[in-house]
């Protein structure tokens, strides 16, 4: 049986550093199979956001687009049933240190927010992960135990992970679901047809190779697709009226391309490239990110697991611009990585440091457009903005 538990993610330095901060130094041409990229294609960071110690950065969107609007997500420390988590909204091009909100947005009834989704012009999607102690909590102890031979089943669903779903200026939910046969949560992406992808582990019944009738409860990771339906019936998805689980679609654990292990940040892309449309998930267990189809289950189009030098180490959020190319937080090796459309190494993004002079430390969200990138550093608790050269 696997062991759930919440791996620790240890952030390596970046190679040395050259260039100054803020400096606006041209980089040097780089190749990639023959093709050459000119110098003023580099990346150089325009701004850094500090936030508070009470503001942790958790995860960022940008929806693109016309309209185009960012959100950070925060985490705050905290127990019991209030929120630990806030949504704000910001200009894309803000003024350091730290940019007013957007007043006009604000996202009512968050809980344990830890990442987002959206589309352009459309909907954002808020993935939940409530206090798996407290939904499972003994009536009568009040606290996650067996005391009494209780079995840890789900006591307060309202405390369990869930989907919330808003309109671009926050509010009040439109609709949630939760789904009890995955007991833990992490990454949400959300597709032009409003179809949602929910990574984390899931509780699966293993039959007994000797005796079908015995079965075993393990935890698998997976990716699930939910779908809207004007009257959902699945009796793991309880109050879900207009939500289900699409049965025709899921993303196993394995270790070959096509499944997963331990998938962390998803984001799917409507442009071109190998396969088409299809869905991005940074694969933090394989060290890998791979693009896997949206038309059949663990379809694995390809994997991206290495820059021109050195492996990817526990990759933890990827998104892509409107052009299609693919970024990715590189957090064990502390760095920002762009690729093109195929899944080939273009540049690294965060040359240079930020406005206190530092490197990035732990990155965990990245946001991009056709020349920003918007990188959130847990550790530093930061947003950096690079802009590319045109």
């Amino acid at each position: 049986m696997r062991r759930w538990y919440l791996p620790a993610i240890v952030a390596g330095l970046a190679a040395p550093w050259l260039f100054g901060c803020g400096s606006d130094y041209p980089l040097p041409t780089e190749t990639r199979a023959g093709r050459e990229f000119s110098s003023d294609k580099s990346y150089q960071m325009v701004a850094t956001w500090k936030f508070g110690a009470g503001d942790t950065v958790a995860d960022i969107l940008l929806t693109q687009g016309n309209g185009s609007q960012l959100f950070v997500l925060f985490n705050h420390a905290g127990a019991g049933p209030g929120p630990r988590g806030t949504i704000n909204s910001y200009s894309l091009k803000g003024k350091p240190p730290t940019p007013p909100p957007d007043t006009r947005v604000f996202f009512n009834q968050l809980f344990v927010p830890v990442a987002l989704a959206g589309r352009p012009n459309r909907n954002v999607f808020v993935l939940d992960q409530g206090d798996t102690c407290m939904a499972r909590r003994n009536p009568d102890t009040g606290s996650c135990d067996t005391t009494g031979g209780w079995s840890l089943q789900i006591s307060d669903l309202s405390s369990y992970w869930r989907v919330r779903e808003y309109g671009q200026l926050g509010r009040d939910t439109l609709s949630t679901f939760t789904d009890t046969s995955l007991a833990f949560v992490r990454g949400i992406a959300v597709d032009d047809q409003d179809r949602v992808y929910v990574s984390g582990t899931a509780i699966v019944l293993v039959s007994d190779p000797q005796d079908t009738r015995i079965k075993t409860r393990v935890f698998q990771f997976r990716v699930n697709r939910y779908i809207r339906t004007t009257g959902g019936n699945d009796p793991y998805m309880p109050g879900a009226t207009k939500w289900t689980r699409d049965n025709n679609f899921i993303v196993e654990e394995g270790s070959g391309l096509g499944s997963l292990t331990d998938p962390r940040g998803l984001y799917w892309a409507g442009v071109n490239g190998v396969g088409g449309p299809g869905l991005f998930a940074a694969d933090f267990g394989k060290d890998w990110v791979q693009k896997l189809s949206d038309a059949s289950s663990s379809n694995g189009l390809y994997k991206i697991d290495a820059d021109t030098s050195s492996a990817l180490s526990a990759p933890v959020d990827v998104t892509t611009s409107l052009d299609g190319f693919v970024y990715i937080t590189d957090t064990g090796n502390g760095r920002v990585l762009r690729y093109d459309p195929y899944g080939q190494f273009v540049q690294r993004v965060d040359v240079s440091r930020d406005a206190d002079g530092q490197p990035l430390v732990t990155p965990l969200a990245v946001a991009a457009d056709d020349t920003l990138v918007y990188v959130g550093d847990r550790s530093t608790n930061k947003v950096i903005r690079y802009r590319r050269h045109r």
